[in-house]
């Protein structure tokens, strides 16, 4: 048992306001989250909305987990998938009032855990113990945020500058919150095939050097500086992995057809450690613009990538944007760092990857032991430690 979990058992209620299962990030990190709490010896209750689906998978199969934990899914008017105006309003209020009213049965002994701020804190008005996971920090309606935090027991967040800006806009004492970084599942990277078998299966040349990057393909992700700069590296695989509509088929229509670059659809989060297994060079090419500003604040500062922590995990070398929101993480001894948005700087620094093999050997393999400390069932006794300290406290 890991030294940071210090209390034997808890009835955690962790509360999500998102569509489960999905292809999204944040999907990854409940999902996941739930498992290692229940790993730990913890009693799990998963409260999420009751959403239309395209297509009804299993979201333990979907996101690769164990059914170790339970689901229950809140009935709401999916005004979302309707397309409504106002839509994600009515959703969240319907939500959270409905949480109020299936939480009952949990509240004797239970502790709340939770990534919706409105729900959190109808809960916080009636006496739960409620802790705030936060996972990014808010640009409008700050007057609510100041007045749901402080009413929580307690806030993780995943990097420091969301914690300096909630201690200096909201008046929260550090004391009450933990620094938690996502993380990753060290069971996803025990690979058996061959790097020639799944390059083989994929159809992709044995002979060529693979540059690869899995995730969206949001502007803001860097994706297109990704795709220019492969014009530098003719003879040189440009593997992407993953995107959503309409991001995947905008992006496709513009590089698809590069003799260099092969696109795939998203593919199961279960199944992301094989493509990575066939990677020479492994890009996290976060941009400082977008077309929104807000996205633009989020890449900089805000994001706290899980494929990032993935990319260390899969032993490989990493070329990555020099941002403060992966600096927190990566640095010159694990992973090659260069400026954000300039196509000829991204190619210098995956040439020298490719070119410098001891070297890159080196900064992976600093990569891998630097993430052992970033796995999900350590962020989950972290916080486990964090809230059951809190409670003795309150």
């Amino acid at each position: 048992m890991l030294k940071e979990h210090v209390l034997s058992f808890m009835k955690i209620l962790y509360i999500a306001n998102a569509r489960i299962p999905t292809e999204k990030a944040h999907g990854v990190n409940i999902m996941h989250m739930c498992q290692a709490f229940s790993d730990l010896g913890h009693e799990v209750v998963l409260l999420i909305p009751d959403r239309i689906q395209k297509k009804e998978q299993d979201p333990w199969d979907f996101h690769g987990v164990r059914r170790n934990f339970s689901i229950v899914r809140v009935p709401v008017f999916d005004a979302i998938s309707r397309n409504w105006l106002f839509g994600y309003w009515v959703v969240q209020w319907c939500f959270s009032f409905m949480v109020l009213f299936f939480s009952r049965s949990y509240k004797r002994n239970s502790v709340v855990y939770t990534r919706d701020e409105v729900s959190g804190w109808l809960l916080r008005l009636l006496r739960y113990r409620v802790f705030y996971d936060m996972h990014g920090f808010p640009e409008n309606k700050k007057w609510f945020w100041k007045i749901s935090m402080k009413s929580m027991l307690g806030i993780t967040a995943t990097n420091h500058w969301k914690m300096h800006q909630t201690c200096e806009q909201f008046g929260i004492s550090m004391n009450r919150m933990l620094y938690a970084p996502n993380g990753f599942d060290p069971e996803m990277f025990s690979v058996r095939d061959s790097e020639a078998s799944i390059r083989k299966e994929l159809n992709l040349s044995f002979e060529k050097k693979i540059v690869l990057y899995s995730g969206q393909f949001y502007d803001w992700k860097g994706v297109c500086v990704l795709a220019e700069a492969a014009k530098y590296l003719p003879k040189t695989l440009f593997v992407f992995v993953g995107g959503s509509e309409p991001e995947l088929s905008n992006f496709t229509k513009k590089y698809g057809l590069c003799n260099n670059i092969c696109v795939f659809p998203r593919k199961p989060h279960k199944e992301v450690a094989r493509f990575l297994h066939i990677a020479d060079v492994l890009v996290l090419p976060n941009s400082a613009l977008s077309k929104n500003s807000r996205f633009a604040v989020y890449s900089q500062y805000d994001t706290s990538p899980i494929k990032m922590f993935e990319y260390m995990a899969s032993g490989k070398p990493i070329v990555s944007s020099n941002l403060p929101s992966i600096t927190e993480i990566l640095n010159e001894k694990n992973a090659v760092l260069v400026e954000p948005d300039h196509p000829e700087e991204l190619f210098l620094g995956i040439e020298r990857v490719l070119k410098c093999v001891k070297e890159s050997a080196e900064l992976a393999k600093q990569a891998l032991e630097d993430v052992s400390q970033y796995s999900w069932n350590r962020r989950a006794a972290k916080v486990a430690g964090f809230m059951g300290s809190a409670i003795k406290k309150s």
